[in-house]
């Protein structure tokens, strides 16, 4: 299956499904906390996580990472600002007894870094996607902590990358 962190363009998971298509997207404050969203349906010290979500199609990932931005926090594309996209994909695998009976094995993601320019928290009562039952800025290595174990890797690799 390779390492849970690899660069691909195109992968293939040990099973021959594939990884889905995605974007993460780092979203940093002026106090240089990130954003964090409890995900709903989800219980326990490891169910925050980063934005993220899948590319539609043939969508870019830039155009994906800010569609996702809206659906997931409520987030106004004018109220960031794009810092950087991170070059490689990163992938992660998921644990098999998620997988049974999935199309998909994991996903590759497109990382982005956007600093945002509002004051507080974005109103998460305009997110469509009803991903996340609260939002807070945290420390990075705080949520790394406090996320589920297989994305540890790519937040680890996320962070280094981003100078976070």
């Amino acid at each position: 299956m390779g390492s849970p962190v690899a660069a691909s363009a195109v992968a293939e998971g040990s099973v021959g499904a594939k990884l889905r298509r995605n974007v993460g997207l780092v979203v940093r404050n002026g106090q240089g906390k990130v954003l964090a969203g409890l995900r709903a349906h989800a219980s326990g010290d490891k169910a925050w996580q980063l934005p993220q979500g899948g590319i539609e199609g043939r969508e870019r990932p830039a155009t994906a990472a800010y569609r996702e931005l809206r659906e997931e926090t409520g987030i106004d594309p004018r109220a960031v600002k794009l810092l950087r996209e991170h070059g490689p994909w990163l992938d992660y695998y998921l644990p098999p007894a998620i997988t049974t009976g999935r199309r998909f094995v994991g996903q590759t993601q497109k990382w982005f870094l956007f600093d945002y320019l509002e004051p507080g928290l974005p109103n998460l009562a305009k997110a469509t996607d009803h991903e996340f039952e609260q939002l807070a800025w945290v420390e990075f290595d705080w949520l790394i902590a406090h996320v589920i174990d297989f994305r540890k890797p790519v937040y680890k690799a996320v962070k280094k990358a981003f100078n976070l």
